[in-house]
């Protein structure tokens, strides 16, 4: 019996990984993926969750089940109506509380700790990987100045120190040319023409996903003209965080309560 529990896991470890790996690579490539991804992963992971149960007889696993849905409902559909989740990642999240909302049986990771809500150390992991662009944000940017020796945030001297180093882990600067024909970047700056005429620039620190980059676009080449730069920042696929995330957990276990055991 222990075995067929093994298969089981094994089964609901790889059906997970093959939707996630998919949904990351049209992720990457287009931010876009298939509902039709979603509709096949969400009841064919809740039936392996629910055959586990069953043959395990463990029905407490169902209130475990019951929360996992419930919490990531309450966590990944505000975000999503406050714009800081695209609606892709709200549903990964939603079909990974249903297919993984506890730790397989088998699964014995490197740091020997991972939630009962499974899905919350996937989502712990895949918060610490999206950081570490903010890592390569910082460098990046860092190399720019001292390569072309141009003022970071020329036009935007009146901005709070705090924001600016905020936009040092967020976003980099691009030609308005080159902005307008990449469309996994979002403007970081909001312009305004004042009454004397002259344009006021501003740093906007929290992007909303569903912007009307089109008229954004028009606007900022009205103002600044193609060749002035400007604060950009990516949208990033965090789908593929979430798959790397998963993979992470399956292995290390929950980094965010490992780094605080090794700490404490």
């Amino acid at each position: 019996m222990n075995n067929l529990y093994e298969w089981l896991d094994s089964i609901r470890i790889v059906l997970s990984l093959a939707f996630l790996s998919y949904a990351s690579w049209h992720d990457y490539k287009s931010r876009e993926v298939s509902n039709k991804v979603w509709a096949f992963y969400a009841p064919l992971g809740l039936t392996l969750t629910l055959l586990h149960i069953f043959l395990t007889n463990n029905f407490s696993l169902l209130i475990t089940l019951g929360i996992s849905f419930s919490v990531f409902a309450g966590i990944t559909i505000p975000l999503f109506y406050l714009g800081f989740f695209g609606g892709a990642d709200v549903k990964v999240f939603l079909c990974l509380s249903l297919a993984m909302p506890f730790a397989p049986f088998s699964s014995f990771p490197f740091l020997g700790f991972v939630s009962p809500l499974y899905g919350m150390s996937i989502f712990g992991n895949s918060v610490i990987i999206s950081a570490l662009t903010a890592v390569a944000m910082l460098l990046y940017n860092l190399f720019w100045y001292a390569r072309t020796g141009t003022k970071l945030f020329e036009g935007l001297d009146h901005e709070p120190t705090i924001k600016k180093i905020i936009a040092l882990f967020t976003g980099y600067k691009i030609s308005v040319s080159e902005f307008k024909n990449k469309i996994h970047l979002a403007p970081m700056e909001e312009l305004t023409k004042e009454e004397n005429g002259e344009t006021l620039r501003t740093l906007r620190l929290f992007i909303r996903t569903d912007i009307d980059r089109e008229a954004i676009i028009a606007q900022i080449k009205d103002l600044l003209g193609d060749q002035q730069k400007i604060w950009v920042t990516p949208y990033l696929p965090f789908i593929v965080f979430i798959t790397i995330g998963f993979i992470l957990t399956l292995i290390v276990g929950d980094i965010i309560f490992g780094i605080l055991m090794m700490t404490l």
